[in-house]
């Protein structure tokens, strides 16, 4: 689709998971701690967000707002 001119904007998932080896930090995912990930929790920074085996993963308002604006 964006090889066709479409304004698409591909969102990275937060993620409170150590990064593992070949991983990498804003590709595969934004690795943050999870003391990160609670305060955008309780500042309403998340679009949504799910607790999946112990590790908190969701999408970052923040990613939104900059494809938004380009």
């Amino acid at each position: 689709m964006k090889q066709l001119g479409y304004p698409l904007h591909f969102v990275v998932t937060a993620t409170s998971r150590r990064q593992r080896p070949g991983e990498v930090h804003g590709v595969d995912y934004i690795f943050v701690s999870e003391d990160q990930f609670l305060s955008w929790i309780h500042e309403g920074e998340l679009l949504e967000y799910a607790l999946v085996y112990d590790q908190y993963k969701g999408v970052p308002k923040e990613q939104v707002r900059q494809a938004l604006a380009s």
